[in-house]
């Protein structure tokens, strides 16, 4: 960015420092999913884990959807405050308009990633975030920025997040459906396990 000046520059930190606080809520939700997904994947619920990540992913697009349209409500009075013109000016609007929308993909990423860690599949997480920022990053930048300057890169950058995102939810549907498949059911408890249970639960209610 900083190959088309000062404006470019500033017009980039701006959006760095609205992402975190526009989607707050999308980087929180992969530390609420997890927790789900791990119960019920142990409890060899299926069902609830596909469950989950399908309102998962709904919640994402309500929470991104709500978060654009307030960007773009608010976008004069964001670039008044920070006083943008030129560029930077052309970058925050570009933000707070449709590229907002496409942090649903950055959702769905994190959403992933937190059904891959405890699903037993970490290494998928691994190689998604770093495929999403370099190969997923660095040469939609480089071309979106050599066909539309400082704005083609923001638009090089969500396109690369698009296309990680949508294999992201791809992955992790099959990662489930494996995972299910060779799932090993906890076996029946015995006479003798039966018996000591009673027993516990007798003398626990004395």
């Amino acid at each position: 960015m900083a190959e088309f000046g000062e404006e470019a520059v500033a017009g980039m930190a701006v959006v760095a420092r609205m992402s975190p606080l526009a989607f707050a809520t999308i980087f929180a939700l992969s530390g609420a999913v997890g927790p789900i997904v791990g119960q019920n994947y142990g409890a060899g619920r299926f069902d609830r884990v596909r469950d989950t990540l399908r309102e998962a992913l709904l919640f994402t697009a309500l929470v991104v959807g709500l978060a654009a349209l307030v960007l773009f409500m608010l976008r004069e009075p964001i670039a008044h405050l920070f006083e943008a013109e030129g560029v930077a000016l052309t970058l925050i609007f570009l933000f707070c308009g449709p590229l907002a929308l496409a942090f649903f993909f950055n959702g769905a990423i994190f959403v992933a990633n937190a059904c891959f860690n405890n699903l037993g599949r970490p290494f998928y997480s691994t190689m998604l975030n770093w495929g999403r920022h370099t190969v997923g990053t660095i040469p939609f930048v480089w071309i979106g920025g050599a066909l539309y300057g400082a704005p083609g890169v923001l638009i090089g950058q969500a396109a690369g997040g698009v296309l990680f995102g949508v294999a992201a939810i791809l992955i992790v549907r099959g990662v489930i459906r494996s995972v299910e498949e060779h799932h090993e059911k906890p076996r029946e408890p015995g006479l003798f396990q039966r018996q000591a249970r009673q027993v516990i639960l007798f003398f626990s209610r004395r």
